[in-house]
């Protein structure tokens, strides 16, 4: 550090403290929010990109419960933001302190590395059996159904989707997500004018991915190949690099994340429900207005809801697990009962029937309020520990497989996502194929 830096945090820390102290009186939500923005700048300075992101998405996610009006707004919401960020500080200290016991036995850790991909033969052969997986898949998904990014109402299209849909079909149309993730990552790992096919391929995944009509299932692939692709840079002085400079990820990412947020906004309001309606009185048809009320919704509509749950947690008896092996499906129900996330949810959202409450309610209903503490401190140190461990790996799949811990540790701003949904399993042995494939290229 240098000594002008060193004076800069000796005089920042206590500013920053004092500010803190001051608006925890004035107000707390404002305080945590900014206490927020601090640790992400830590975390950056520290150079942990992953933590550093997660911590900034709580930030604006406080920040647009604090500030953006919208219709599920109550008084829920701000009460519990203290609450709520001191689950998120016992996870992202957690994930800080597992990343800091987690030591490389190689010791290299001064350099990003290089990826070692398996041969363009390979690497396609292994695109287009996902791809034509995904295909069939979806071919069985939609069959007799209109997808829902094409139906005038997308809602009542994915409820019909879910009711006749299986654990098969969900795994299985994972490959849209798989395909989508390793053709973006090669295509910003290349020179563009030799990426191009890449490129097309990955529009091809996530043109399929959209026909379900969510956000999730685009982001979900192009979030963590942009996670790895920010991982692989490093400026080098020459004339042709390897890798693509950091703002062009940077603007990449903007404008999926821009045009998810547009058409989430569009969806909404062409939505007949309670909600859509108040939606629609509250913005018009301007496409600005509500797509600011759609990326508020995304960001907050969560915490509204868990501080619903929060205000009815002492009439809510301990699962003690069965709400967090909810991924197994019914298998585990006579083990430990039947229990429905999305049950209590929605009854606490009622009109708007709202599902997710953030990666604490999982916890919280199973193991009450303390233990919800040990729970999140303890997959702190797991996601701390993954993601140090594959930071530094030249294996394409390990860097797509850190973006997917990162991604889904931000995802905990909506819910618990793995801990809900099997399908993220099918990832696993992709993924390992992928890594197979390129260590027999070698």
């Amino acid at each position: 550090m240098l000594p002008a830096e060193k004076r800069l945090w000796s005089v920042g820390i206590p500013f920053v403290s004092g500010t803190l102290l001051f608006m925890s009186v004035w107000d707390t939500g404002a305080a945590v929010t900014l206490a927020l923005a601090v640790a992400a700048l830590l975390a950056a300075r520290s150079r942990m990109w992953g933590l550093a992101a997660c911590t900034a998405a709580w930030g604006a996610t406080f920040l647009a419960v604090l500030t953006v009006p919208g219709p599920y707004d109550s008084w829920a919401g701000e009460a519990v933001l203290p609450v709520l960020a001191g689950y998120v500080a016992v996870f992202l200290t957690a994930w800080a302190v597992g990343r800091r016991l987690t030591v490389r036995r190689d010791g290299v850790e001064s350099r990003r590395p290089t990826l070692s991909w398996p041969s363009q033969r390979r690497l396609l052969t292994y695109l287009f059996v996902l791809l034509g997986i995904a295909a069939a898949t979806s071919a069985l998904r939609f069959q007799g159904v209109v997808p829902p990014l094409l139906a005038d109402n997308p809602d009542a299209a994915r409820q019909v989707l879910r009711e006749q849909s299986n654990i098969v079909i969900g795994l299985l149309s994972e490959a849209w997500t798989l395909g989508m993730a390793v053709s973006l990552l090669r295509a910003l790992s290349r020179n563009w004018r030799t990426s191009l096919i890449y490129y097309a391929l990955a529009g091809v995944f996530a043109v399929g991915a959209a026909l379900g009509a969510s956000k999730n299932s685009v982001l979900v692939g192009i979030a963590p190949a942009l996670i790895a692709a920010l991982s692989m840079y490093r400026p080098r002085r020459r004339a042709t690099k390897a890798f693509p400079k950091t703002p062009v990820i940077l603007l990449i990412g903007l404008a999926v994340l821009g045009t998810a947020v547009f058409l989430g906004g569009q969806r909404t309001m062409a939505g007949t429900g309670s909600f859509e309606n108040e939606f629609r009185s509250q913005y018009g048809g301007n496409a600005v207005a509500s797509s600011v009320g759609s990326l508020d919704l995304s960001l907050s509509s969560s915490t509204e809801t868990f501080g619903r749950l929060w205000s009815q947690r002492e009439h809510l008896d301990p699962r003690y697990g069965a709400y967090s092996l909810t991924f197994l499906g019914s298998r585990v129900e006579p083990l430990v009962g039947e229990a429905d996330l999305y049950a209590v949810t929605s009854q606490l959202s009622q009109p708007y029937h709202m599902n997710t409450a953030t990666f604490v309610a999982i916890p919280l209903l199973d193991f009450g309020a303390a233990g919800a503490v040990l729970f999140l401190a303890a997959l702190g140190l797991v996601v701390g520990a993954a993601e140090r461990r594959l930071e530094f790996t030249t294996a394409p799949a390990g860097q797509l497989g850190r973006g997917f811990i990162v991604y889904f540790a931000m995802f905990g701003l909506y819910e618990l996502y793995p801990f809900i949904y099997p399908t993220w399993l099918s990832l696993v042995p992709g993924l390992y194929v992928l890594h197979r494939l390129g260590r027999s290229a070698t």
